[in-house]
């Protein structure tokens, strides 16, 4: 009997089983297609990662699941944006042989800084890095190598789910370089100026490679040339095939590399330090050159204490201008675009993109130079950057606008794929009130803390104070039962933002927070509870339906 009835329930498994989407559907949203572009309500269609149709007056097809949103804030549309793309995004690619802690050894004649063949591998796909950077808006990323003066070739590659093998676009893009790196131990280079030789040298041998063997293939009678491994690698970059991308340390080492690189062909890009401003009139006589502008912005001086007002005029200086620099970048009219390079973390991005805007920058400038610009210069104009059929189906789901001090991204869609990070829904609880937290340090242990929030469930204000230091909220928001609150950490002694998220339950609650200290968890107790007359209601018809 049993084996006569085994068949009939696999057979009753596989057809209760539903098959995943394919096709998905964001219906009756606001969308930027492109910068400068906006449908006010209609439909982005995807299909098998790809999107196939976008617009107010399109047909949802039959086979769709259809995502519909709801407003939070009723005064705020959910907007729907291309993903941004990243353009210079390092990795560690240090690479160790057996274990050891020292790099393996160079092929026989090859200084150990010198890498141009060196390629990223899967093994390098940095997990909770790609994470944090899906949850600053981005979709498509240059992973670009770490160590040496030549460093090799980056990844081009989205950011979705499995691995490096799951997401490459172009596994291979650019040649990368910076003149910031030294031998220890009294080795040669040790300096700025041996390390300028030596890349010199190497370019100088490339090119001498190159043309060596290229005579040699039209007369084979003559002496074959020696051959240098890895060397081959540089062609590409010195005759314009792929960019040739160096990393800069500050405005004199960007006039250094306009200096050093003098290539007809080459396809220079400077990923810079944000001082360009400084030094523009120079930068301009390189009107072809691209400018990867990284915006992490220095921090507020603390100068409250008087111990700590030593703080130079030139470091209050750049304070000031740091956030006009992409303005005055665009304004001259160079290449440019915009990095998270150098910033500790990503989510900080689109905060600092809002106070370049604020700092007179246009808007849709802004959001070119994260979406189109960058697409171009991958080649990747017929599949990124914009919301067009055909392209891929990297999109952000925004309630409200995207470029705003703390913009709420509801999901990341990379190749139709859906990674939700806050869901839009009206609040289900009153959190008002004043809550004793304790933050869950791992190794450091617990922290006690003090949660205010002050207002209503859907315009929250409030505070957090964190052993005897107070800082306010630049945001806090209610989705369902859950706060999401943002802070500056300056107060706390760190830099960037810190991100607390509860769900709220009566009055306890539980969640995790992230900041420049790592992750950690919360638990609190409500000590003082102030709910809206409308919210109590609620709970009240909520309680009753439930008896």
């Amino acid at each position: 009997m049993f084996l006569l009835l085994c068949p009939v329930t696999v057979v009753g498994a596989q057809d209760l089983r539903q098959p995943t989407p394919q096709t998905h559907v964001l219906a009756d949203v606001r969308i930027v297609p492109a910068p400068g572009e906006v449908i006010d309500s209609g439909h982005v269609v995807m299909r098998d990662g790809v999107i196939q149709a976008v617009g107010s007056d399109i047909d949802i097809p039959a086979d769709a699941r259809i995502h519909r949103f709801e407003r939070a804030d009723g005064d705020a549309p959910v907007t729907v944006y291309p993903g941004l793309i990243e353009p210079h995004w390092v990795i560690d690619t240090e690479p160790t042989d057996g274990g050891s802690d020292e790099p393996p050894e160079p092929p026989a004649g090859r200084h150990p800084l010198i890498r141009p063949d060196a390629r990223i591998a899967a093994a390098h796909w940095p997990e909770d890095r790609i994470d944090a950077l899906r949850r600053a808006g981005f979709t498509t990323a240059v992973l670009a190598p770490s160590h040496g003066l030549l460093r090799g070739s980056g990844v081009v590659t989205n950011l979705g789910e499995g691995g490096l093998s799951g997401n490459v676009i172009d596994p291979r893009f650019g040649q990368f370089a910076s003149f910031d790196e030294r031998m220890g131990r009294r080795q040669f280079p040790s300096s700025l100026m041996g390390a300028v030789a030596l890349v010199r040298q190497t370019f100088s041998d490339a090119q001498w490679q190159s043309q060596a063997r290229a005579a040699w293939a039209l007369n084979p009678a003559q002496p074959r040339p020696e051959w240098f491994e890895g060397l081959d690698a540089l062609d590409s970059a010195i005759n314009g095939g792929t960019p040739l991308v160096f990393d800069s340390e500050d405005v004199l080492d960007t006039l250094r590399i306009l200096e050093f690189v003098q290539f007809d062909e080459a396809r220079l890009a400077i990923v810079g330090h944000g001082h360009e401003y400084q030094r523009l009139s120079e930068l301009e006589r390189h009107d072809d050159v691209v400018h990867i502008v990284p915006l992490d912005f220095p921090t507020t001086p603390d100068v409250e204490d008087e111990n700590d007002r030593n703080v130079s005029l030139a470091a209050l200086r750049h304070w000031h201008r740091a956030p006009d620099n992409p303005h005055i970048m665009h304004q001259s009219g160079l290449p440019t675009m915009l990095s998270s390079h150098g910033m500790g973390q990503p989510t900080d991005f689109l905060k600092n993109l809002a106070k370049a805007v604020e700092r007179g920058l246009d808007p849709d400038a802004a959001l070119a130079m994260v979406t189109t610009e960058p697409a171009d210069w991958l080649a990747l104009s017929d599949r990124a950057g914009r919301i067009a059929p055909g392209m891929m189906a990297n999109l952000l789901v925004v309630e409200g606008e995207l470029i705003t001090e703390e913009p709420i991204i509801s999901d990341v869609w990379i190749d139709g794929q859906r990674f939700e990070l806050a869901s839009i829904e009206p609040p289900s609880v009153d959190p008002v009130g004043t809550w004793a937290l304790t933050l869950g340090m791992g190794a450091m242990g617990d922290v006690e803390a003090q949660l205010v929030l002050t207002g209503t469930p859907t315009d929250l204000g409030g505070t957090l104070t964190v052993m005897g230091n107070e800082s306010p909220l630049n945001d806090a928001r209610v989705s369902d039962d859950q706060v999401t609150a943002r802070l500056d950490s300056a107060r706390f002694g760190g830099s960037g933002t810190i991100t607390l998220k509860l769900t709220i339950s009566g009055d306890s609650a539980r969640g995790n927070g992230t900041g420049p200290f790592g992750e950690f968890t919360l638990r609190g107790q409500r000590r003082v509870a102030a709910a809206s007359p409308q919210m109590t209601a609620a709970q009240t018809r909520s309680t009753q339906e439930a008896q």
